[in-house]
């Protein structure tokens, strides 16, 4: 006999409320995307110091992290530690109190550990609107690639990446998916490909530098990049990775923890690899630097993620060292 939707929550543990909870949260934040969109006033700003590059917001990042943060900190008695992108948020009336009972049914499957996961054990990171650049394309006169746009929600515990929520409102024009991923456990709404007829790598589309480029080279040089597509989105270059790329690479320390954290989970979970340039995993204590200071450097399941790290240059690692862990909590 099949359990209600009620009695699957019932008997769920912690962190699987919190996937399952996270994954309608994002699409609820995906609509409000949309809806913004829709009304055609995204009310664009630049985040960015006087000098520093270009950093957009957008009325959807500002409105999207706000029904995140307030819905599963009313869902969860506000016990949540919750690190967004965005310091300054947009109100909306919104809340949305649902779940994925499809994320539900993988309570079986969790480890014994992540049962006992508790609220204040873990670090929920954000990123209420990845690929800003393409979703406010039009207002910088070009057309964008809105299935780039996606909604990260990443659950860290004990440091390490162990859950990831990827939401597209525009997977397929309007329609939109939710992926999730749970370490040790499994990964719902994709296909993972993990056999290639061709090494294609994915890097940004927006932020390259001379350490980027000279990355790409080093691995078209040692055979390990017969194609490079360069788009935009920690979350969307991710998925590629399970659909068909076998690597991303971005050889810079403009990434931030929001951006990997909910990507690196699912990529894990469905056997792939994500660490920095360096090889060296990545760190998403709540006190930790908001930065990915070492750059980013993902491969596909069944890829050899040591042969990719052998191959970027010494000097570009050395231009992106690890920095550590600061004391207080931010």
């Amino acid at each position: 006999m099949s359990l209600t939707a009620d009695e699957m929550w019932a008997r769920s543990s912690f962190l699987t409320r919190l996937v399952a909870s996270s994954a309608t949260i994002s699409e609820a934040a995906g609509d409000i995307i949309k809806a913004v969109m829709t009304d055609g006033d995204l009310k664009v700003i630049n985040k960015s110091a006087v000098g520093q590059p270009i950093d957009v917001q957008t009325e959807a990042d500002r409105a999207a992290q706000y029904i995140i943060e307030k819905s599963l900190q009313l869902k969860f008695d506000n016990k949540l530690t919750i690190i967004g992108e965005e310091e300054v948020t947009s109100e909306v009336e919104r809340r949305e109190s649902g779940f994925s009972t499809d994320v539900l049914a993988l309570e079986d499957r969790l480890p014994a550990e992540f049962k006992a996961i508790k609220p204040e054990d873990v670090v929920v990171w954000v990123d209420p609107l990845d690929g800003t650049s393409e979703f406010a394309a039009k207002s910088r006169g070009r057309e964008p690639k809105l299935n780039q746009v996606t909604v990260l929600i990443g659950i860290a515990y004990k440091n390490r990446a162990i859950a990831g929520v990827v939401h597209q409102p525009y997977y397929n024009g309007t329609e939109s998916r939710t992926v999730v991923g749970i370490v040790n456990t499994g990964v719902i709404g994709l296909n993972v490909i993990s056999q290639f007829d061709e090494k294609v790598v994915v890097t940004t589309a927006s932020h390259s530098t001379d350490a980027v480029k000279k990355a790409i080279e080093a691995l078209e040089k040692a055979n390990l990049a017969d194609r490079i597509e360069k788009v935009s989105g920690a979350g969307f270059k991710v998925l590629k990775c399970l659909e068909g790329a076998t690597a991303y690479v971005f050889a810079s320390h403009g990434c931030k923890k929001w951006d990997t954290c909910a990507p690196e989970a699912l990529l894990v979970a469905a056997g792939g690899t994500l660490t920095d340039i360096s090889g060296r995993p990545i760190t998403y204590a709540a006190n930790v630097q908001h930065p990915n200071t070492g750059g980013v450097l993902a491969t596909a399941p069944t890829v050899n993620h040591d042969s990719y790290v052998n191959a970027i240059p010494d000097d570009v690692k050395a231009f992106l060292p690890e920095t550590p862990v600061v004391t207080s909590k931010q």
